[in-house]
């Protein structure tokens, strides 16, 4: 698509400002998800369905963002390529404000790919001893009267 230097820098304005928007959203899915974790692991389980609802809520604005990025991004000649892709394509003022954002974003996704992989890992463990606590009570014995779970001491 033709775009005079003044509709590029509107359009490239706009992508930079829905990035920003997705590093905003991503950080707070990445606090959610160490929150998640946080209350399966201590056994506060009352807390996880407003951190679900929570983490619901941010998916959908993230795709809803994602979306707009992508649209963005094919006016910008840019459809359907990596942030990578995009860097080696562009040059000087582009690359300037592109590179240290894209870097972020990396950086953040990591960082909520981690917290993700924790609080999965976590609530599959707890979920492994409920099944196993309601295993038990179905059989007619309690585990738990053992003392309570000694979960949080040793995963977290």
């Amino acid at each position: 698509m033709d775009y005079s230097k003044e509709n590029r820098t509107e359009t490239l304005e706009a992508f930079v400002h829905i990035l920003e928007e997705l590093s905003e959203i991503i950080s707070r899915l990445t606090k959610a998800e160490i929150a998640k974790a946080e209350a399966a692991s201590s056994g506060e389980h009352k807390k996880m369905d407003s951190f679900l609802k929570e983490e619901q809520a941010l998916l959908l604005r993230l795709r809803g963002l994602d979306q707009q990025r992508s649209r963005t991004a094919a006016d910008l000649g840019w459809k359907d390529l990596t942030f990578r892709q995009i860097l080696n394509t562009v040059q000087g003022e582009e690359l300037a404000v592109l590179s240290p954002l894209f870097s972020q974003m990396e950086q953040k996704l990591k960082k909520l790919a981690d917290a993700e992989e924790s609080s999965n890992r976590i609530v599959s463990v707890r979920l492994r001893e409920f099944e196993h606590i309601l295993g038990a009570n179905s059989r007619g014995a309690f585990p738990e009267a053992e003392g309570a779970s000694h979960f949080h001491n040793r995963y977290v």
